[in-house]
């Protein structure tokens, strides 16, 4: 009997744990199959949006975190005369308004009224200032992670919504992964790597420019990329409830605060500048996933004798594989690359790029970027010293993915990001970017395979 009950109590336990394995691979079947929670892609994406090569000039202001980047975007959102349009992956509190432990579905955030009115983040006083001082139109933009306001609390994006700015969630791809704004319809176009958090605009890294005075076909394509998106998109909805005292608070159109706009600053490393350039060629626009791979890697076929990268990470086995080749055919080569990458698998898929690109023969053209920034997240690359490319994407295959025609994660089970990427021709423009990878390059140090 006792040998009986023992089989029975084994049979119970081997069955109980193969239904729970078969409903755990069930559900995360599931989770796998419908891909990020900040996926909302319903409908196959057909690229429509071709490259525009206006070779207009326009004026040009580089820019770069951790020293001017909230000036730039203040000063952006200040000149506005009559509507802002803003592309941003997310929205993050500097004052712990948007505190969560996941960037998907994690418990609910928010703090006091109070803490919100006072947010340390300038962007969140210059567009409500913006908003009620100016009586400009704001559209934004972004991703839906799933989560809530907590209750008798706020956050930025319900405090904007009360103030009258119109917010949407993308979903015409995987991914919305633009920093980008348009002033009164392609005024002025900031194009940056600058996501909306406080280590972006102070620890990082980040590299953007402004373009303004500019009669040129590549602003009109920003515009249309951006109004596609919108009426893709659908609308924000509060998932708390305020009363009638609280959203009075809330909409008093008195000016907020704001906080101290002073250059920040990384301890040993290179003060960048934030001077404008007149007589820029905007030698072209695009847009990924738009026609962008081919589009980025003609862009590569025109290097002639040098390629300067500045980048945080390269993961796409296609791209290493055109850079080796490159350095094959006598173009010299070299990447200053993140010391730091969020993701693991990125990581490590970064970390065969390299593996590859140091035992092809470019031991000592890649170089790890300054430790002392939070992360390199900048991303752009210098064209035999004549041509500046710059990008909100990295060299990633959801950032320059193949083909023309993108089906929801749930069919490909690949993920595709929205990027706008700007070429610009000009000596200054050059010197600029040059300089602040030379000044890095300095601080960095040499890639080296691991033991």
């Amino acid at each position: 009997p006792n040998t009986i009950n023992r089989a029975t109590t084994l049979f119970r336990m081997d069955y109980c744990f193969t239904v729970a394995f078969a409903l755990f691979i069930t559900i995360f079947g599931r989770v796998l199959a419908s891909g990020p929670c900040y996926n909302h892609q319903d409908e196959t994406y057909n690229a429509h949006f071709k490259p525009s090569s206006c070779r207009s000039t326009c004026t040009v202001t580089p820019f770069f975190s951790p020293d001017n980047s909230v000036n730039a975007y203040v000063s952006v959102i200040q000149d506005a005369k009559e509507n802002i349009d803003l592309l941003e992956p997310g929205f993050k509190s500097w004052s712990n308004c948007t505190y969560y432990s996941s960037e998907c579905g994690g418990k609910c955030t928010g703090c006091t009224l109070e803490d919100q009115f006072n947010e340390e983040f300038p962007v969140f006083p210059a567009l409500l200032n913006a908003v009620h001082g100016k009586n400009i139109a704001v559209r934004f933009l972004t991703n839906d992670f799933y989560v809530p306001t907590c209750k008798n609390k706020t956050t930025p994006m319900d405090w904007m919504f009360l103030n009258g700015i119109q917010i949407k969630f993308y979903k015409t791809t995987t991914f919305q992964h633009a920093k980008f704004m348009v002033i009164d319809k392609g005024r002025k176009v900031l194009i940056s790597s600058v996501n909306f958090s406080k280590t972006s605009f102070t620890k990082n890294r980040e590299a953007g420019v402004i373009l303004s005075d500019c009669d040129c076909s590549v602003i009109d394509l920003y515009q249309d990329v951006f109004n596609s998106d919108w009426e893709t998109g659908y609308d924000y909805k509060m998932t708390n409830e305020y009363s009638s005292d609280d959203k009075k608070y809330i909409t008093n159109p008195k000016p907020m605060p704001f906080p101290n706009l002073s250059p920040f600053s990384v301890p040993g490393a290179f003060v960048t500048g934030m001077d404008s350039y007149s007589g820029v060629t905007i030698k072209k626009g695009y847009t990924a996933p738009d026609n962008a791979r081919d589009t980025f890697m003609d862009g590569l076929d025109e290097a002639k004798s040098s390629l300067m990268v500045y980048i945080y990470q390269i993961t796409d086995a296609g791209i290493c594989d055109k850079l080796l080749d490159m350095h094959k055919k006598g173009i010299n080569v070299t990447l200053l690359v993140g010391s730091y990458i969020v993701s693991y698998i990125d990581y490590e898929k970064a970390q065969d790029c390299y593996h590859k690109l140091y035992d092809g023969g470019m031991q000592g053209n890649i170089q790890k970027s300054y430790t002392k920034f939070s992360f390199s997240h900048q991303k752009y690359w210098i064209v035999d010293e004549t041509t500046v490319h710059l990008s909100t994407g990295n060299w990633s295959p959801s950032d320059f993915p193949e083909g023309d025609s993108f089906p929801p994660y749930s069919k490909s089970q690949h993920s595709v990001n929205r990027d706008m990427l700007v070429v610009m021709e000009s000596k200054d423009i050059v010197n600029e970017f040059h300089n602040v990878f030379v000044q890095d390059w300095a601080m960095g140090t040499p890639w080296k395979p691991k033991n």
